[in-house]
């Protein structure tokens, strides 16, 4: 059957619309402008001849005529997507692209990434950071993230990796200053963020009073306000799963155990289909086994702590 010329990068522009029902997260996915994704639609509707969307003031709604074409489109476009996936040529098949926040690379993936390296040895990881939790993740230049939130990405898989305790750290010599958490009034307190929701959100749930969370220097990475802290400068909120080499070398202490839930934690992200590539489910499966030992490692580790508490 002879096929009509298409316009194809207005399907497009018009799929990724229509399943987010904004031109604006449309853009975010496709790396354009909204202006761009909404002359494409425009465009679409004029060679049609019919309006896909009821475009209001702060709000985009499909019409029946663009119901109709987003039902064949979206599966007709995932079939594009498994179709090239299977065809990679092979050294693209070799090359693994993860991304993830900067601290969870460096205290949790890169220390164990000689393990899966051995047992996958025709796989090159390349591993990516990043500092904005909030940046949309480009899956063209990315095979599989992990992502710091406390919300979901709804045209993502999420799966759950581990959630964050936060607990204040510092200096053995500084934690002998601390006598009570109050003391915490008179210490400078280190912040990892510029909105210092760390220090707001473990005074809140401690319920201690007279330290004001606003204080105290702000560093562009944990890592940073780690090392400050281990240099004895002030104190900072942390997670006990990522200080592991600063408490082995007795740098970093935690002065008062009190830990508070987070509501942030760390999922691997990735669009529905991606598992299909073996690269991809190999690290998925390799991350998922590492996290189940870490958690079954910790567990044990609690239950002798509390068996010598008892003793």
């Amino acid at each position: 059957m002879k096929r009509r010329p298409l316009p194809l990068n207005a399907l497009r522009a018009f799929e990724v619309a229509g399943r987010l029902e904004s031109f604006t997260k449309a853009s975010h996915e496709l790396n354009v402008t909204q202006g761009a994704v909404s002359r494409q639609v425009q465009h679409l509707e004029d060679v049609l001849g019919r309006k896909l969307f009821d475009r209001h003031h702060r709000s985009l709604k499909l019409t029946r005529a663009g119901r109709n074409l987003l039902l064949g489109l979206t599966p007709a476009f995932d079939a594009i997507e498994q179709a090239v996936s299977k065809v990679e040529d092979r050294a693209d098949d070799t090359q693994l692209r993860v991304l993830a926040p900067l601290t969870f690379s460096m205290r949790w993936i890169v220390p164990r990434l000689g393990r899966f390296q051995m047992e996958h040895p025709d796989l090159q990881v390349q591993l990516g950071t990043y500092h904005d939790d909030k940046a949309p993740v480009d899956f063209n230049e990315t095979d599989i993230a992990i992502r710091f939130a406390d919300d979901q990405d709804e045209q993502l898989v999420h799966e759950f990796l581990t959630g964050e305790r936060l607990l204040p750290v510092c200096h053995p010599d500084l934690a002998k200053q601390l006598k009570t958490p109050s003391d915490l009034a008179d210490v400078t307190l280190l912040h990892c963020s510029a909105q210092r929701e760390d220090w707001r959100i473990w005074l809140a749930e401690t319920g201690i009073k007279g330290v004001d969370p606003e204080r105290g220097p702000v560093f562009a990475t944990l890592d940073m306000a780690m090392e400050a802290a281990a240099s004895g400068f002030g104190v900072v909120i942390s997670d006990p799963a990522m200080i592991g080499e600063y408490v082995v070398t007795n740098r970093l202490i935690v002065p008062f155990d009190l830990p508070v839930d987070s509501p942030y934690a760390y999922s691997l992200c990735y669009p529905d289909g991606r598992l299909e590539r073996r690269k991809v489910r190999a690290f998925r499966n390799w991350l998922m086994a590492e996290i189940r030992l870490e958690t079954e490692r910790r567990k044990l580790a609690a239950d002798m702590h509390q068996n010598q508490q008892n003793t």
